[in-house]
């Protein structure tokens, strides 16, 4: 990153919370979570704005009262005044004044950043933004739209998966699907378990470092011990006729056995907890308390819970400081709710062992909103500490290895970059 650019945020800091940000920007960072698209993905794309209003920022124009996707100045004039100071709408109004040298959307300026993101989006792009501006060694990706595992650029990313299909059965279509993916002929829930394993050979094969799950989006985060037994009856009842939901037994089956593989692999499982992405949902859902039980039943699983499980942060928190084998992560975070994110680091770092904290995942498809994202983390970080000095809770030099464990060390510890 140059340091005009970095000094055109940071000068407003006071300036202790300044002093820690000059120390920390230069450390490369590893991002716990991205949705990133791979080079040849991004390039095919006709990139614009609207490209980067598509992510995030699109959740938040809706709850405003947007209808349909915006497609001009005109539809996007009357809705962006309200969200531009959001996360989302900060995250993409750093991007563009930082890397496209365009400040704000406006009408006068939306031809002129069109035509910037266009010109940049060719190879180069990743190195630059990534790497130079963002200064992220590499993240975490999962790569939910790929139907196969896919080994990812080594240069950015090493791969989470879900396993969540296994998890999610309603019809005998679905099991079908899931046998001309894995060559494993599925008849009975040994069958199912079968397939299971089988998909995280494939995975592993692939480069795995994490095992995610996201199924908080369509059921509760509570999970029975099920027998095979009743987790068949369930089956059966699938395999008769389509569910308007998976059935509960079999996906409680499911999803005890896929922590038992992790638990054999020695692989950390990142849960979504918290607030859910999209205009709808049931949010109680992904209340974090509710998978105590299997922090309990799995010692040997380290269970990364993602957005600090916001806005029920006092129960990550919690959670964090009970079970040796749960850790608190910041992605989404800073764009999420940049003074709850505050908030919460500022509670957790007097509660929890630091060494457990995730201080940083971009979450985003595009670069650009992954360099924003990185860049709020550190303000918010380095603010969140610069507090911290001056209450006496630590040295400026303590301060800094604080921010070095949240954003570096502790991921790259439970995520490490290992050879193909």
């Amino acid at each position: 990153m140059r340091r005009r650019e970095f000094f055109t945020v940071s000068a407003a800091l006071p300036a202790a919370a300044q002093a820690i940000l000059e120390q920390t920007e230069t450390l490369e960072i590893v991002s716990s979570h991205e949705h990133l698209l791979s080079e040849d993905e991004r390039y095919a794309l006709r990139a614009d704005a609207f490209t980067l209003l598509s992510h995030y920022a699109a959740d938040d124009l809706r709850s405003a009262g947007l209808t349909g996707e915006p497609k001009s100045w005109s539809d996007l004039e009357p809705w962006w005044r309200y969200v531009r100071g959001t996360g989302y709408g900060q995250a993409v109004r750093i991007a563009i004044r930082d890397i496209y040298g365009v400040d704000g959307l406006s009408a006068r300026t939306l031809p002129l950043l069109n035509e910037r993101i266009a010109a940049a989006n060719r190879p180069g792009l990743y190195e630059r933004v990534l790497k130079k501006m963002a200064r992220i060694r590499y993240g975490v990706l999962d790569d939910y739209w790929r139907g196969e595992p896919v080994r990812p650029d080594p240069r950015y990313f090493v791969l989470a998966r879900k396993l969540d299909w296994f998890c999610s059965v309603r019809q005998a279509s679905d099991v079908r699907r899931m046998e001309e993916a894995t060559g494993v002929a599925i008849h009975n829930v040994g069958d199912l378990r079968r397939a299971m394993e089988k998909r995280l050979e494939q995975s592993l094969k692939a480069g795995l470092a994490a095992i995610k799950t996201t199924l908080a989006y369509s059921r509760p985060l509570h999970f029975e011990v099920v027998d095979e037994r009743e987790a068949q009856a369930d089956f059966d009842l699938a395999m008769k006729a389509p569910q308007d939901e998976p059935p509960r037994r079999l996906s409680d089956h499911m999803f005890h056995h896929m922590l038992a593989l992790a638990s054999e692999r020695g692989l950390p499982v990142q849960v979504h907890t918290g607030a859910l992405a999209g205009n709808r949902g049931v949010l109680d859902h992904t209340r974090p308390g509710q998978l105590a039980p299997l922090f309990i039943r799995y010692p040997r699983v380290t269970f990364d819970l993602f957005h600090t499980g916001w806005p029920w942060t006092g129960e990550v928190t919690a959670l964090a400081k009970m079970f040796p084998n749960v850790t608190a992560d910041f992605c989404w975070m800073w764009v999420l709710s940049p003074a709850g994110a505050r908030r919460a680091l500022d509670e957790m770092l007097e509660t929890v062992p630091a060494n457990k904290i995730l201080g940083f995942g971009g979450d985003y498809r595009y670069v650009e909103l992954t360099y924003a994202h990185a860049r709020m983390a550190r303000l918010g970080i380095a603010e969140v500490l610069a507090e911290k000095v001056a209450r006496g809770w630590c040295s400026r030099a303590e301060a800094v290895e604080t921010a070095r464990l949240l954003l570096a060390d502790n991921a790259a510890r439970l995520f490490p970059q290992r050879r193909a």
